[in-house]
């Protein structure tokens, strides 16, 4: 009887010992994983904030483009009323 014992607990000890690296190597993808993913996460944020940026520029050079339109409508303006 103490020889099956013996067995079962020498294969439970085998499994366990040849399911280690394979769970070590799991638990290193998942951090390859996250470090990817954290990566990834950086650029694209990088890349949201330059691209804001750029928004931005181009928005204050569209309220100048339209600050002069709306001068020079003014000036127009101006001129005709200054010729009746």
């Amino acid at each position: 009887m103490k020889l099956p014992a013996a067995l079962r607990i020498t294969a439970l000890l085998l499994t366990i010992g040849l399911a280690a690296p394979a769970i070590a190597e799991e638990s290193t993808l998942k951090e390859g994983a996250k470090d990817v993913g954290r990566a990834v996460g950086t650029a694209a944020r990088e890349v949201g904030d330059g691209a804001k940026q750029v928004g931005k520029a181009v928005a204050e050079a569209a309220k100048e483009v339209g600050q002069a339109a709306k001068e020079g409508a003014k000036e127009a303006k101006r001129a005709m009323q200054k010729d009746k």
